[in-house]
């Protein structure tokens, strides 16, 4: 098994589930329908009948213990509920502020090495936020932990891209992480002795951060079935819909094929973005909230 697989993944989050991650509140997912995981697959307004349909019937087929499988998908619809209810923040600062107000803050205001700091993010600090400020239990933080894991080895998995939209893609493909800086982007260069801000990754930045304020949490992909390189054989609705049905997408069987954790991993980016977004804010609203005009480190 490649490591960093979508197989790898199963095995890793299932090992680690059974043998201590499970908690008691795991037992009583915090999305509860009567009809059990097939009312919570239709519970999702967005979801297409057959594209539900195709989940209820893969659910035997699921590589997760029943348990565990149930508080998954609990929590990826919970999760992705809560992200939307957020959306406003950053498409209320972007308005305030404007992009290119935004674009100056960066280059004049903030020095090269705070900007440098900020773009760096622990591989830890995605599953706390997913912990802390999503609530999530153990069953899906075991499997983001894997799946963050994932992310930041993803060019070994040789996978294709998982972004649909050319923010989101641009923002994936020059994402990098090491184990000194974790989750970063290369938004300065040296230059002799000096650092510079690199215009071009703060504007595939921005542009990120535009989209985080779109009406939709997730784009998706052209209307097609189609079984890639993911292991995915699921169903892209069409341009500029929502892509929230593939974040439950727990199983994409199809004849031997596990499941897809691309939804996953999209989130995992998005919270990376996200998390460099809240921090522009909370400097350029330090900055302008202070007498001196001086941010306060």
């Amino acid at each position: 098994m490649p490591r960093y697989s979508n197989d790898w993944v199963v095995t890793k989050s299932v090992f680690e589930y059974t043998t201590g991650g499970s908690c008691a509140c795991c037992s009583f997912p915090a999305i509860f329908d009567p009809n059990g995981l097939k009312g919570l697959i239709n519970s999702i307004s967005d979801l297409e009948t057959d594209v539900a349909n195709e989940e209820v019937n893969a659910i035997d087929q699921s590589p997760w213990p029943p348990e565990m499988r149930d508080s998954i998908w609990s929590d990826r619809v919970k999760v992705r509920h809560k992200m939307k209810k957020e959306i406003n923040v950053y498409r209320d600062f972007m308005q305030e502020v404007g992009r290119d107000n935004i674009l100056k803050f960066c280059m004049e205001d903030l020095q090269p090495l705070t900007l440098k700091k900020i773009f760096q993010m622990a591989r830890t600090q995605v599953t706390d936020i997913l912990s802390n400020r999503y609530n999530v239990c153990a069953a899906y933080g075991t499997l983001m932990c894997s799946v963050v894991e994932q992310v930041a080895n993803f060019q070994m998995t040789k996978y294709s891209t998982d972004g649909r939209g050319m923010e989101e893609i641009e923002f994936e493909n020059n994402l990098k992480f090491n184990r000194f800086g974790g989750f970063h982007l290369d938004i300065t260069t040296r230059k002799e002795d000096d650092l510079e801000v690199n215009q071009e990754i703060l504007k595939v930045f921005l542009n990120m951060f535009h989209s985080l304020g779109d009406k939709i949490l997730l784009h998706r992909g052209p209307s097609t079935l189609t079984a890639t390189a993911h292991g995915d054989d699921e169903e892209e609705e069409e341009e500029g819909g929502d892509a929230d049905e593939t974040a439950v997408k727990d199983v994409s069987h199809v004849k031997g094929q596990g499941p897809s954790f691309r939804s996953d991993r999209r989130i995992v980016r998005l919270v990376i973005a996200r998390y460099w977004a809240d921090e522009v804010i909370a400097k350029y609203r330090a900055m302008n909230d202070s007498s001196d005009g001086v941010i306060k480190e």
